[in-house]
């Protein structure tokens, strides 16, 4: 009897992304990751775009919330309801893995030149079950971007995510048992007996693509639709600052240029620096505890 194919499947939640959505499930795609799609009621072409991949890789995508009781509660994002949807999928979809994965981002492997599929079954072969992501946030550094291009050929430059974005648990292989995404807002999937891979996996985030899209997306879809009880958690006050003269445009000297293998070099030294401050300070309390 034939042994059954290892499946990995991202789990997509996106609302008006049509400029990138396509680029991000043709790359999975590519790495051989299949992908299903929860369309959070978008307004613009992301259906239309994102079932060019069905039946390609793209394996089903859904509406949600599926109903709706008023035009105002579809304007509303609550992002609770999404992430206990992506619950839901990963005790349905039957993968062995699963990735929590959002609409305008691109992962890859730790190892320059291996797919992500690759990476994530090398991470399962030695006994893991859970990957941290390192965050790379890519920003534009003026207006040409259009959908027509590849994001990641026009936004070359990037920042380290911030320290609330730190933690990126976000793909974990199927126990057959429930993983719990909500507590930690998505940042780190709960789940028993959880074995974190010891080097991040690469996540290249193309949240803001140029100074038009940046104003359309945070004034118009984001900052108009979060849901009061989640920001007194403390979600979703990365736009706080923004207002209609914010320049989403970054001066490209205060940026670090991306490279596959220099970055990636980068990301393990700050693995390893972490670990020795992490090893240093367990022995300074655990040296000050005998006296």
């Amino acid at each position: 009897m034939a042994k059954a194919k290892f499946r990995i499947v991202a789990i997509i939640s996106a609302y008006n992304e049509e400029d990138v959505i396509y680029q991000v499930i043709g790359d999975l795609v590519q790495q051989n990751i299949e992908v299903y799609l929860i369309d959070n009621r978008s307004k613009d072409r992301t259906v239309e775009e994102a079932s060019r991949w069905l039946g390609r890789g793209l394996i089903g995508f859904e509406t949600f919330p599926p109903e709706i009781g008023s035009d105002q509660e579809s304007e509303r994002f609550v992002w609770t309801d999404i992430l206990k949807r992506k619950e839901q999928l990963a005790l349905e979809l039957g993968a062995d893995w699963y990735i929590h994965h959002d609409a305008d981002e691109f992962r890859e492997s730790p190892f320059p030149l291996v797919s992500l599929y690759s990476g994530i079954k090398l991470a399962d072969f030695f006994g893991f079950n859970a990957i941290d992501f390192a965050l790379l946030n890519f920003r534009p550094t003026n207006n040409d971007f259009t959908k027509e291009d590849d994001v990641r050929k026009q936004l070359v430059s990037f920042d380290w995510g911030a320290d609330f974005d730190s933690l990126q648990i976000k793909s974990w292989k199927n126990s057959g048992n429930p993983v719990d995404l909500t507590t930690h807002g998505g940042h780190s999937v709960l789940f028993p007996h959880r074995r974190i891979f010891p080097l991040k996996f690469v996540l290249r985030h193309y949240p803001i693509r140029s100074q038009l899209h940046g104003m359309e997306k945070v004034l118009n879809n984001r900052k108009m639709r979060f849901v009061e009880e989640e920001r007194c958690k403390g979600w979703h006050l990365q736009y706080d600052s923004i207002d209609e003269e914010y320049d989403f445009l970054y001066k490209p000297e205060n940026l670090h240029k991306y490279h596959p293998v220099f970055t990636r070099l980068q990301i393990l030294w700050f693995r390893l620096v972490n670990g020795v401050r992490m090893l240093f300070r367990y022995l300074s309390e655990s040296l000050s505890g005998h006296h």
